[in-house]
C-alpha cells in the first residue's frame, strides 16, 4: 500500500500552466468519482497557488502513473504540459508535505490560515463524494490538529498572512488610494470576504461587490455595510472604480481587455488591478494600457519571499513540531502496513491447522466428541504460541517494511493473498 501525491505549485509552474490544471468547486464531486475509480482514496486540493492529487493505491508505481493519467485526462491536458514541473510525493513525504501545509509552511504567504479552509473544504468534498477511506482521513484530520498546534505555539501565523493581505501591503504604497479611493470586489466566496475585511481595516470606505449571483453579493454586502451591484453592471462598476480585487471561481476570463479600456479612458487616477484568481479573472493584456496596474498571484511572489525571510526563525519552531507530529503518524502506518500480512500469515496458518487435524480426525473415528475438542484446542494454542511473537515484531513500528517483505517471503504470502484476505474480512 502506498500514499502517493503529485502536484503543481506556484513557485515552479506559471499560472498559464496552473489555470488549466485546476479544478472548480463544482467540477470536483465528479471529477472525485472518476479518481476513485482508479484508486482506493482519493482528494483533490484546487487553490489559486497550487494543484494537487492525493491517492492511497495497492500498487506503487501503477498508482504514480494512475493519477498523472487521471490529471492529463479530467483536465484535458497532456502531461507534457505539465511534467516539467509536476512534483511527485510518496509516503512519509506525502505526509510530511501536508502537515506542513495545513500549517502554513508550504504556502505562498508564509503561515497564511486560508489554506486550512480549503483542506477542510476538499476534505468534505472527498468524504461526500465517497473517495476518503481511513488512511487519508487519519492524515488529513492529523494535518489539520499538526497545522493548529504549530499555529497555536509558534508565532508564524502573526500579522499579515494571506495572499490577500499581501495584495492590501502593496496598495499601502498608495494610501490616497487607498483611503480615498473607489473599490470593487469581483466575488463573493471566501477570498472576496476577505478582501472586504482587509479594506475596510485600512479605513478604504467606498467599496462594492459584484457577484453572479446576486443574493450572495447582497448578504455579503448587508453584512459589511457596503454597496453591491448586480453581474450585469459589472462594466460600469469597473468604469467607477480605481482599485478592483478579482477573486472569482469563474472557469475564464471575467474582466476583459475592452471592459478596462473604457475603464481607464480619461481618468485622472491609476486603476489597480489584483487578480487572485487561479485560473485568472482578468485579461493579461490589459496590463499594456496606459495607467493600468495589474498584480496576479504570480507578481506578489516578492512580498511573499519577504514575509517569509521575517518568520524563518518561527519557521523553524512549526518545522520541529511537524517533525514530532509526522512521526507519530508514521508509528500508526508501520503497524497498517503491517496488517494485511499479520491477517494474511494468522489465515494461512489456521488453513493448514484446519487441513491437518480434518486429516488426523479422519484416521481416528474412535476418538469422543471431547476428545476430538481436545485435539482442535491444543492445535490452536500451538498456532497462537507459534504466531505471538512474530505478529508483535511485525507490529513495531521500528520493525520496518524490511520484516514484512521477509515475512511475506517466508511464507509465500502475495499481494493476491492478501487482496483476498482483505475482502473476506
Amino acid at each position: 500500500m502506498q500514499i502517493t501525491l503529485i502536484g503543481v505549485h506556484q513557485r515552479n509552474t506559471p499560472v498559464t500552466v496552473r489555470e488549466r490544471l485546476a479544478f472548480s468547486l463544482n467540477e470536483l464531486p465528479d471529477a472525485l468519482l472518476a479518481l476513485r475509480r482508479r484508486v482506493d482514496e482519493g482528494m483533490i486540493l484546487s487553490t489559486c497557488n497550487r494543484v494537487e492529487v492525493c491517492a492511497v493505491t495497492h500498487d506503487g508505481v501503477a498508482g504514480d502513473e494512475a493519477l498523472k493519467a487521471f490529471l492529463a485526462e479530467q483536465r484535458g491536458v497532456d502531461q507534457a504540459v505539465f511534467a516539467p514541473s509536476l512534483y511527485t510525493h510518496r509516503n512519509e513525504a506525502v505526509v510530511r508535505h501536508l502537515y506542513r501545509l495545513a500549517a502554513g509552511l508550504d504556502s505562498m504567504v508564509l503561515g497564511e490560515d486560508q489554506i486550512v479552509g480549503q483542506i477542510k473544504e476538499a476534505l468534505a468534498i472527498a468524504h461526500a463524494a465517497g473517495a476518503i477511506g481511513p488512511v487519508l482521513h487519519r492524515v488529513l484530520h492529523g494535518a489539520l490538529a499538526a497545522g493548529k498546534r504549530a499555529r497555536t505555539h509558534t508565532g508564524i501565523a502573526a500579522g499579515h498572512v494571506s495572499v490577500v493581505s499581501v495584495a492590501v501591503d502593496a496598495l499601502r504604497q498608495r494610501p490616497d488610494l487607498l483611503k480615498q479611493g473607489r473599490a470593487l470586489v469581483i466575488g463573493a466566496g471566501h477570498m472576496a470576504e476577505l478582501a472586504l475585511k482587509h479594506l475596510l481595516a485600512e479605513g478604504c470606505t467606498n467599496i462594492t461587490v459584484v457577484n453572479r449571483t446576486g443574493a450572495r453579493a447582497d448578504a455579503l454586502a448587508q453584512r459589511y455595510g457596503i454597496a453591491w451591484r448586480p453581474w450585469e453592471e459589472l462594466d460600469d462598476a469597473l468604469a467607477m472604480s480605481d482599485i478592483v480585487v478579482s477573486c472569482t471561481s469563474a472557469p475564464g476570463i471575467v474582466v476583459s481587455r475592452q471592459m478596462v479600456e473604457r475603464a481607464a479612458a480619461g481618468r485622472a487616477a491609476p486603476l489597480l488591478l489584483f487578480d487572485l484568481a487561479v485560473p485568472r479573472d482578468v485579461d493579461q493584456s490589459v496590463a499594456a494600457i496606459p495607467g493600468v496596474h495589474l498584480h496576479d498571484v504570480d507578481a506578489l511572489e516578492p512580498i511573499c519571499a519577504a514575509n517569509r525571510a521575517m518568520r524563518a526563525a518561527e519557521a523553524q519552531r512549526a518545522e520541529a513540531i511537524i517533525d514530532g507530529e509526522v512521526a507519530k503518524f508514521m508509528e500508526w502506518w508501520a503497524v497498517q502496513q503491517a496488517v494485511p500480512t499479520i491477517r494474511a500469515l494468522r489465515e494461512r496458518a489456521e488453513a493448514i491447522r484446519d487441513a491437518e487435524i480434518r486429516r488426523a480426525l479422519a484416521r481416528c473415528p474412535e476418538l469422543s466428541p471431547q476428545q476430538r475438542e481436545t485435539v482442535v484446542a491444543l492445535s490452536t494454542a500451538i498456532i497462537n504460541k507459534l504466531l505471538h511473537e512474530p505478529i508483535v515484531a511485525l507490529r513495531d513500528p521500528e520493525a520496518g517494511s524490511e520484516l514484512v517483505t521477509a515475512v511475506r517471503r517466508l511464507f509465500n504470502i502475495d499481494d493476491t493473498t492478501i487482496h483476498t484476505s482483505a475482502k473476506m474480512t
